[in-house]
């Protein structure tokens, strides 16, 4: 099981790099005007799954592991909302992508692999406790950022750019 998170991390990152330089790539228009999707604009799609990365691993702090994943999110801000937006241009939001993406590719291979299915205990956005397995709330970690993507994606192809793979099969041929 251990592997398969790994596998996602590794895809999370090699997605989020290809993407930003993307996103960095694009006009101003078109990576920032509200263009109707769900988080508004491309940048604020891109915005939204940092955070809640952010909020996703601060709940995960307990997990047992090789690294401390609390204080190493103390270098991050804290967030207590999936709707804030902490960076306001693509360039100060790709650095911090990059830094968040190098901690999770750390914390995951880190785990313990006893972790995967013992529950963790955290406060859901409306503060009620939710108890999962870890395995649950990984694969739900991954495919938030995976659903999202996909959004962004679909901007930067109404934007004209339709070059850029996105299928982890992809990756795995590398």
């Amino acid at each position: 099981m251990k592997s398969q998170f790994v596998l996602l991390a590794r895809y999370n990152q090699w997605m989020n790099d290809a993407l930003y330089e993307k996103a960095k790539s694009m006009t101003k228009d078109n990576l920032y005007t509200d263009k109707g999707a769900f988080f508004g604009s491309a940048f604020h799609t891109l915005s939204h799954i940092f955070t809640g990365d952010l909020l996703w691993l601060n709940r995960l702090t307990t997990v047992k592991g090789s690294v401390d994943l609390s204080s190493e999110l103390a270098s991050f801000p804290m967030v207590s909302s999936n709707k804030v937006h902490i960076y306001h241009c693509v360039e100060e939001l790709s650095h911090a992508r990059t830094r968040l993406d190098a901690l999770i590719m750390r914390w995951v291979d880190g785990i313990d692999v006893n972790e995967y299915e013992n529950t963790v205990q955290y406060k859901n956005l409306a503060g009620l406790v939710i108890s999962d397995p870890l395995s649950s709330v990984l694969l739900h970690f991954f495919n938030h950022q995976t659903h999202h993507r996909g959004q962004f994606t679909t901007l930067l192809s109404q934007s004209g750019d339709s070059e850029y793979v996105t299928d982890l099969i992809a990756l795995l041929r590398q």
